[in-house]
């Protein structure tokens, strides 16, 4: 494969970009930057008039395929080709933030890989990972700017308890003496809780700012734990470049051996897993009621559900996959 910046003009005459794109699709995954490439260019040089829809129809392409396979070409597209990815791959590893698309990601089952050399399933898990880590940091930056407004709200409300405390220091009259009398000193009727609130808002004042600092500690140690996960993948890296990925007789063997057993887990796993969530359940507890956040976020769960169970069962109807996903051909 050939990266599009060292490739020649496209021509402007759709029914040869059609016959193109019929030949790419009929020999799979290795096609796929050339179709997205000339899909690319039919629409933004207008080339179907407006009918762009329809002329995905004719070529047996739906919108939002054709969407993905642009989208390829848009961020993959001058890179280093990688060869043997099918289009489902090759776009979530589009949809990845630039900087993490070559680099090594630890999986759940420990094993450590660069994008490139996962499956569908394990990129999905690696953008889900990657997605948390944002927010989470995302969150305690959210965190850290809610505290530094509250203590420059108690340091404002701080300077005025102050100015209110001079100037009821101003309006005590000073003691005068007089032959055989005494005159007490007279304070407002509200100076002591004044003097109670200005103690809460220094105790308050106080508390606020340890939680920064402590906050501040923690994001500290969190950005220095990702700086050494970061230098411990690159270390992997080099030591799986140096040990090769061969693949010994004896671990082909003991893969087919779990193949069954793997299967027939899998059946158990859903069984009790559809006992365990019916959506009956759901609603006693009151799924309802749950936050947009919370719904958001199982939505993308079950949208992943669906994909597996479609992967599953294009498999078990004998279907050819690439890495989990078809090209839908003529």
């Amino acid at each position: 494969m050939i990266a599009i910046n060292e490739l020649e003009p496209l021509s402007n005459n759709l029914d040869k970009i059609t016959t193109e794109i019929k030949t790419y699709q009929s020999i799979g995954g290795q096609a796929i930057f050339e179709i997205g490439r000339r899909l690319k260019w039919v629409k933004e040089h207008d080339l179907t008039h407006g009918q762009f829809g329809k002329w995905l129809e004719s070529i047996h392409l739906n919108h939002s395929t054709a969407n993905k396979f642009m989208k390829i070409v848009s961020e993959l597209g001058n890179s280093e080709p990688v060869p043997n990815l099918g289009w489902h791959s090759l776009y979530l590893i589009a949809t990845m933030p630039a900087d993490e698309r070559t680099k090594p990601q630890r999986l759940s089952n420990g094993e450590t890989k660069k994008p490139e050399d996962m499956t569908v399933r394990e990129l999905r898990e690696t953008k889900r990972k990657l997605k948390q880590r944002d927010q989470e940091l995302a969150d305690k930056d959210a965190q850290i700017a809610d505290q530094q407004a509250e203590l420059e709200e108690n340091r404002r409300t701080q300077v005025e308890l102050n100015r209110r405390n001079a100037e009821l220091s101003k309006q005590q009259p000073e003691p005068k003496v007089i032959t055989k009398t005494v005159t007490k000193e007279v304070k407002p009727d509200d100076y002591e809780e004044l003097k109670n609130k200005q103690a809460e808002y220094e105790r308050r004042y106080d508390e606020i700012a340890n939680q920064l600092a402590e906050t501040r500690n923690k994001e500290k140690d969190a950005r220095n734990e990702i700086r050494k996960m970061a230098e411990e993948q690159d270390e992997l890296e080099r030591k799986l470049e140096a040990a090769g990925r061969a693949v010994t007789d004896g671990q082909v063997k003991r893969a087919k051996n779990k193949a069954e057993y793997s299967a027939y887990r899998l059946v158990d796993d859903t069984d009790d897993f559809i006992r365990r969530h019916h959506p009956l359940e759901f609603q006693k507890d009151g799924l309802t009621n749950a936050t947009d956040t919370t719904k958001e976020r199982l939505v993308a769960s079950m949208n992943e559900l669906i994909n597996f169970a479609n992967d599953m069962m294009a498999v078990l109807n004998g279907k050819q996959i690439i890495e989990g996903e078809m090209i839908e051909n003529d």
